[in-house]
């Protein structure tokens, strides 16, 4: 009844004929910018639909950082021992301050999030990253592409990946650096090798890592530091309990860390005996530290959740890295994303030290079948060690004899080594001539054949790879903690100045055998100083500790 008498008091209508209307313009669609280095990796892959609407996607921003260019001379800064600034590290919420996302630019991010009806949104303790979860359709419509599923016919794997290169409104663009997760095409894995037994010539234990490579005259125990494991998998502490027993060694605590969600202790997968081997062999050095191990889901999100929670977290000194996959595997926004998280770790006085991979410079070949030469991430990071793998003699009593490059065959694997194609060369590296960073740094024993007698899933096992290499120079860093006082950060910078120097002799087993060619494709050799094969070679214990400080 009132809305009668409110029309038959209004304007006759053929008065409303005569009257001018205005209709409000329609808005303008912001533009958009796109984010670069997101293209998916769908190498050697075909399309064969769309995944389904409404299908969740966990994936996560990486926000951009502040006065990048003075961050870079900071790194360098706080490694020169000429600089006022050397082994001056910064807190994160001194990090933060001077080069982190300010919360502006959180709430910009989280605010475009929440429009695009993403759940579950949360921000690293550092503002570096947010974590979020939405359907496929939600995702597709905020990052202006399609999703499809993909199958790789080298490898046969099925992912799912976004089609176009994604795009952000512009009014993000300049807090948003990249967007991971928008596919499942990366999966990291763990490069240790089980020992086929009778192929043993001397598998390595605490002792003989001791003598071999030279710590038995270090007055360190790795007491007082703390080292981070970055892992994909579970442990059993009754495993680590056993190995340290064995050989008397007096440990410290092992605590997890879960990220995301994540705890896989209650029931380890295949991963297991690659947890166990990481701690295990930190321990046959410095089995003192405390371990700190991170365990993460196996995503792109899930990994950078874990680089940042481990910066924002800056509890331990040094992190051992197993885990890995190649350049073009893992993607160029999900690789620099992460390396962002590690210069922060960097800045702080966090050591890192990643796994080469064990496909010679055919890096990709396990994960997509391809035989083109890669090299694998973390450990092509300008700001993580890369370490290779040898082949280790020692003498009757335990003695250093030689070492040769690790390679083995197409069936038994052979160090990474090679050129990035992600990332430029850093200063220290200028030496190598080379536009692109070269990997890898060092190296130590890897191949099965000397492997690793480790304890894991209730059996003893002599393991090899490049991931029995990484916690060994891992723990040699720990020592280094301990004997120098305090954090050591990237120590890139100070191996290759000793490599480039008269001291390289002192520091190093310069390994000058051997290459990385593997399934058909040519690769490295060894030689004379450093080379993509092994570096700058194996640490001399006693030696290289007097030349680090």
């Amino acid at each position: 009844m009132r809305l009668r008498k409110l029309v038959a008091a209004a304007v006759p209508l053929p008065a409303l004929l005569g009257l001018a209307v205005a209709v409000p313009a329609a808005a303008a669609p912001e533009p958009l910018v796109t984010l670069a280095d997101n293209a998916a990796p769908l190498v050697d892959s075909a399309r064969t639909g769309d995944v389904a609407a409404d299908r969740p996607i966990t994936a996560a921003l990486s926000l951009k950082l502040h006065n990048q260019q003075a961050l870079e001379k900071f790194l360098a800064d706080v490694q020169n021992p000429a600089s006022p600034q050397y082994h001056h590290f910064l807190t994160p919420a001194q990090f933060t301050a001077r080069f982190g996302p300010t919360q502006a630019d959180v709430d910009k991010a989280v605010s475009f999030l929440g429009k695009a009806g993403a759940t579950g949104i949360e921000v690293s303790g550092n503002r570096q990253a947010i974590t979020f979860t939405g359907s496929a359709a939600q995702l597709e419509s905020a990052f202006r592409t399609r999703i499809g599923t993909y199958h790789d016919r080298v490898s046969g794997r099925d992912f799912f990946a976004n089609d176009a290169v994604p795009a952000v409104p512009a009014s993000v663009s300049d807090v948003v650096g990249n967007v991971v997760g928008l596919d499942n095409h990366a999966v990291r894995t763990h490069s240790s090798k089980a020992a086929a037994q009778p192929n043993v010539v001397k598998a390595v234990t605490p002792p003989v890592l001791k003598t071999a490579y030279g710590t038995s005259g270090l007055s360190a125990t790795g007491s007082g530091v703390n080292v981070g494991f970055v892992e994909f998998d579970g442990y059993q502490k009754s495993n680590i309990t056993k190995y340290d027993s064995t050989y008397g060694l007096s440990s410290g605590s092992v605590t997890t860390v879960g990220v995301s969600g994540a705890n896989y202790d209650s029931s380890p997968g295949d991963g297991q005996i690659e947890v166990e081997l990481d701690i295990e062999v930190v321990h046959a050095l410095a089995a003192a530290a405390n371990d700190y191990v991170y365990e993460a889901p196996n995503s792109s999100a899930g990994e950078l959740a874990m680089y940042q929670k481990i910066a924002s977290d800056d509890t331990v000194d040094v992190v051992s890295i197993s885990w890995g996959a190649c350049e073009s595997a893992e993607g160029s926004s999900a690789a620099k994303s992460v390396s962002s998280a590690i210069a922060t770790g960097t800045a702080e006085g966090i050591s890192y030290f990643a796994a080469a991979g064990d496909d010679g410079t055919t890096d990709c070949y396990r994960q997509t079948g391809s035989t083109a030469r890669g090299v694998d991430f973390p450990a092509s990071s300008p700001n993580v060690t890369g370490v290779g793998g040898t082949k280790l003699s020692v003498t009757s009593s335990n003695g250093y004899s030689s070492e040769a490059t690790w390679n083995d065959g197409n069936s038994g694997g052979s160090t990474g080594g090679g050129i990035s194609t992600v990332f430029t060369a850093p200063s220290w590296q200028s030496s190598q001539s080379t536009t692109y960073r070269k990997v890898p740094d060092v190296s130590a024993d890897a191949s099965p054949t000397s492997g690793y007698s480790i304890y894991s899933a209730g059996s003893w096992e002599t393991v090899g790879g490049t991931s029995g290499a990484a916690p060994l120079w891992a723990a040699f860093a720990t020592l280094q903690n301990q004997v120098h006082g305090g954090g050591l950060g990237n120590l890139n910078p100070k191996f290759y100045s000793i490599g480039n120097g008269s001291s390289y002799g002192t520091g190093f087993h310069d390994v000058t055998t051997g290459n990385n060619t593997l399934h058909g494709t040519t690769g490295f050799s060894a030689g004379t100083g450093y080379d993509q094969v092994t570096g700058w070679g194996s640490f001399k214990g006693t030696g290289l500790s007097g030349l680090i400080g």
